[in-house]
């Protein structure tokens, strides 16, 4: 016999898994204990869980002068893991995970617009680089190239165009390099 739960109107009870389908799947984002997110990702994975942890390849000299290629994530200590309100506090019993992040008492999220983007960034292969602080701009959109729709914030920096978009709930903002040519104004 199917678990049952008992819908809000009272007149009969709910099979779980139609529970499941008035609840919508999100984004959480989870902090984690620190050079965990490998770790985490494959855990969760592991457990069935759509798992994102944006990474970039980095070349790095040691003091031997030896340079290595090493994975280094996005955003360090953060994960993002695509799952049911109701699931994030089975998530955070994980030994790497140390909270999930909050804002104003409720799960921060993050859309899957967002993450798409960020996904596309990464597959473009430019430099990419992550600021803490949100720098002012203009409101832009893109119009060609395989970022085409997107929406986010143009700095100009050493002369150079860049693209941002704003992950709020972690307060960090994601950044490409982008001709003036493939934008317009909002």
């Amino acid at each position: 016999m199917a678990n049952r739960i008992s819908n809000k109107k009272g007149d009969g009870m709910l099979p779980k898994e139609e529970h499941r389908s008035f609840v919508k799947r999100a984004w959480h984002v989870f902090y984690l204990r620190p050079r965990n997110e490998r770790i985490a990702t494959q855990i969760l994975a592991n457990h069935g869980y759509d798992v994102f942890c944006p990474a970039i390849s980095i070349t790095r000299q040691w003091k031997n002068r030896q340079r290595k290629k090493i994975w280094y994530p996005l955003f360090p200590n953060y994960l993002f893991v695509f799952t049911y309100h109701h699931e994030i506090y089975t998530i955070r019993r994980i030994s790497q995970v140390v909270n999930f992040v909050s804002f104003a008492g409720k799960p921060s999220t993050i859309t899957e617009k967002e993450v798409e983007a960020i996904r596309k960034m990464l597959e473009i292969g430019n430099v990419i680089t992550v600021e803490k602080q949100f720098c002012s701009g203009e409101h832009v959109r893109i119009v060609s190239g395989p970022l085409k729709g997107h929406e986010g914030i143009l700095v100009k920096r050493r002369n150079k165009s860049r693209f941002g978009i704003r992950l709020k709930a972690i307060s960090h903002s994601v950044f490409i390099d982008i001709s003036q040519s493939d934008l317009e104004k909002l």
